[in-house]
């Protein structure tokens, strides 16, 4: 782009690999993982990605192509990118999964993070992070798709209580929006409770309307979701009563649109190896720029061994 110079794939990879040996040897991976555990809120979504060797991403990346690569062991399941990102977008951070397990999840975010987490409804989350968090905040926007889908089932008008769900949701978000532009650090209690009132009505619908109903695999899917519902009542509602943390995870699922992009592109990457070092890059640009930093600027310092980084938290 610079000098109107053809170069070739290998050319470009070659590229690709010296700037994340840098970013490897300045401790970029560190300090972004310091710089997310010291956040209040964290939100994070994983999106499947193809690789043609699965096999397990080293410990410490080899950004020089290593003939021991190929003698890592198969690691089982597919291979995941995790998005972990701050609410605003000021802290990105992508990172290669051999498979989508509870142990990688647990493994990819910050060890050290106690704060709240934005996520979907993936029970991965819950079952090892739960304990260490302040609180787990359940996308909306994924459980109103869930409640539109069971509003087209059948017979007409028995599934108007999931729709009843999505307009409580609508109507909670609108009435923390409004506290907030008023200056209020919480909703009404009287408001609140009342929202949650009608939710419990709706969702106590949804269940005995449909825990008897035939369905070709297992529960009706409007059981599932009403008991659902009910069990993940105050993760679906954790907005309501903390305004630090978003009602949705839109802010990770924009950030695995370029690993979609790359994908769409390109179609696989080889090795979980160079994926990891794919999203290195990726978390380090995208960082930066938000930051105010350019591409061009990020490599040429990045080459330089004086790569930006992330500042540490502060020391208390």
């Amino acid at each position: 782009m610079l000098l109107g110079s053809e170069v070739s794939a290998g050319w470009a990879d070659k590229a690709a690999a010296r700037v994340s040996a840098q970013l490897g040897k300045a401790g970029f991976d560190e300090a972004m993982l310091a710089a997310l555990a010291a956040e209040d809120v964290l939100a994070a979504d994983e999106t499947p990605v193809n690789v043609l060797g699965k096999t397990a991403a080293p410990a410490a990346e080899k950004d020089e192509a290593d003939p021991e690569e190929k003698q890592e062991k198969a690691a089982a399941g597919a291979p995941h990118v995790l998005i972990t990102r701050t609410p605003d977008g000021r802290l990105t951070l992508l990172q290669a999964m051999a498979s989508r397990r509870k142990a990688a999840l647990a493994a990819g975010l910050p060890k050290s993070f106690t704060g709240y987490l934005i996520t979907d409804g993936y029970t991965g989350y819950q079952h090892l992070l739960l304990s260490r968090l302040a609180g787990i905040q359940q996308c909306a926007a994924h459980v109103i798709r869930r409640c539109r889908a069971v509003t087209k089932l059948g017979p007409g008008g028995a599934q108007d209580w999931a729709g009843d769900v999505i307009t409580i949701l609508r109507g909670a978000h609108q009435a923390v929006e409004a506290a907030r532009a008023r200056g209020d650090t919480s909703l009404d209690q009287q408001a609140l409770d009342n929202l949650r009132e009608r939710y419990d009505t709706a969702v106590t619908t949804g269940i005995i309307h449909n825990r008897l109903r035939d369905w070709h695999d297992g529960n009706h899917p409007g059981c599932a979701l009403g008991n659902w519902l009910r069990e993940y009542k105050e993760q679906v509602f954790l907005f309501t009563r903390n305004f630090a943390v978003s009602w949705t995870n839109n802010v990770s699922e924009r950030g695995a649109k370029a690993a979609k992009r790359h994908q769409a592109v390109s179609g696989y990457w080889h090795s979980l190896a160079t994926l990891g070092r794919w999203c290195r890059l990726r978390s380090y640009l995208d960082t930066a720029a938000a930051h105010g930093i350019t591409a061009l600027d990020a490599i040429t310092s990045a080459i330089a061994a004086k790569p930006w980084l992330p500042p540490l938290p502060a020391i208390s």
